[in-house]
């Protein structure tokens, strides 16, 4: 049973909601009054999913949002309104929220939206009590602490985005299961990754290999080569080990991206 709260201050919303979840057979619903209240009761208990409007007392929607993701960055949360704006929309994503919806909420949206969450984070697994744990290949990646629970709360934020992710770390820390996960949680999932070793390409190859060439565009080139980023059309290309690029090629990429 899927553990669901629901903060408005509008208390006929909050019986709709409930009766449209609980209806499902698949979710269990407590009400919260406020942004406030909705806080207090997830600091207390153990809850999959919050769904928060923006427009609240004492605590708004987006406010109630940054705290629920400092104490649980792993709770699903989806923010609704009167009044949908394009800003508050941009906002409540980057500070966490999984998704945005206008009011009056539709019952079979509403149900169709948790649905989609809940698949999402079936990679990212632990929501709520559960240790952290992402699927990706058939392998684990897995982590028990505050700092891990923060890296799959934003390996979540930007697989609902669409906007180049610069990832830095050591090698073997695992920046390309990092930019895989992204991949796999994003509506993207159904398309190409492409994983290119950049330092692994010798330099005078580098601008055929990323955006390919004409035949008879030089010498050898006997026929047509599609680059890796036609390659990689619709889904998410994956460049390792960028730093180690020839500066020239550096900044056509920059231009490309």
């Amino acid at each position: 049973m899927i553990r669901v709260l629901v903060a408005d201050d509008d208390q006929g919303l909050r019986l709709s909601v409930k009766s449209a979840l609980t209806s499902t057979g698949r979710f269990q619903v407590e009400e919260a009054f406020d942004g406030l209240n909705g806080v207090e009761k997830i600091k207390a208990n153990s809850f999959d999913i919050a769904i928060l409007d923006v427009d609240m007392p004492r605590l708004n929607g987006l406010e109630a949002l940054k705290l629920i993701k400092e104490h649980n960055p792993g709770i699903v949360v989806i923010v609704m309104t009167a009044f949908a704006t394009i800003d508050h929309a941009v906002q409540a994503v980057k500070d966490g929220a999984y998704n945005y919806l206008q009011k009056p909420v539709q019952s079979d949206e509403l149900v169709a939206l948790l649905d989609r969450a809940i698949a999402a984070m079936n990679m990212i697994s632990s929501i709520a009590a559960s240790s952290p744990m992402l699927m990706e290949g058939g392998r684990k990646f897995i982590g028990n602490n505050q700092q891990m629970q923060k890296v799959f709360n934003i390996i979540h934020r930007l697989s609902k985005v669409d906007t180049p992710v610069l990832i830095r770390g050591a090698s073997g820390t695992g920046k390309e299961l990092v930019a895989r996960a992204i991949h796999y949680n994003s509506g993207r999932k159904d398309e190409k990754f492409v994983a290119i070793n950049c330092s692994a390409i010798p330099e005078n190859l580098f601008e055929s290999e990323l955006f390919g060439h004409e035949k008879g565009s030089f010498t050898g080139a006997d026929q047509r080569k599609i680059g890796r980023f036609q390659f990689a059309e619709g889904g998410t290309l994956f460049l390792d080990e960028v730093g180690d690029m020839p500066l020239l090629m550096q900044v056509k990429l920059l231009r490309v991206l």
